[in-house]
């Protein structure tokens, strides 16, 4: 994350403890305000089908499962289906096995061989 990145989720964080009337802002806010920031704002509407939700479900269901047996992925922390603004309709957000600072290349790489991986499991190569 950049320096951006991290002003932003403590903008957040203080906005939603503002909205909740809080005098001082707490981790529950900043989890909250980093889920915002990476994944966008949760829509109000909920437009999406039964069958839909479920498709959804089952896709995010694989990142984790995915992100759980190999080795080489960092942990899942959080999955969800929630649409966000963005165009992701669910998103699963994952925990550094190491929780070492990474170079950009190094994440990179990381997210590469997690695709390749998940790919190769679903027999989708």
């Amino acid at each position: 994350m950049s320096g951006a990145d991290l002003a932003n989720i403590c903008n957040e964080a203080a906005l939603h403890a503002a909205r909740e009337g809080k005098k001082v802002i707490e981790r529950s806010d900043f989890e909250i305000a980093v889920e915002r920031v990476i994944a966008g704002a949760a829509k109000k509407a909920n437009t999406m089908a039964p069958t839909e939700k479920r498709t959804v479900a089952y896709h995010e269901a694989g990142h984790v499962i995915t992100g759980w047996f190999l080795k080489t992925t960092c942990l899942p922390l959080k999955v969800t289906i929630v649409p966000r603004t963005g165009p992701a309709l669910g998103f699963a957000q994952y925990m550094p096995k190491d929780k070492k600072l990474l170079h950009e290349e190094e994440v990179r790489m990381r997210k590469t061989k997690f695709f390749f991986d998940y790919r190769t499991i679903f027999g989708l190569v």
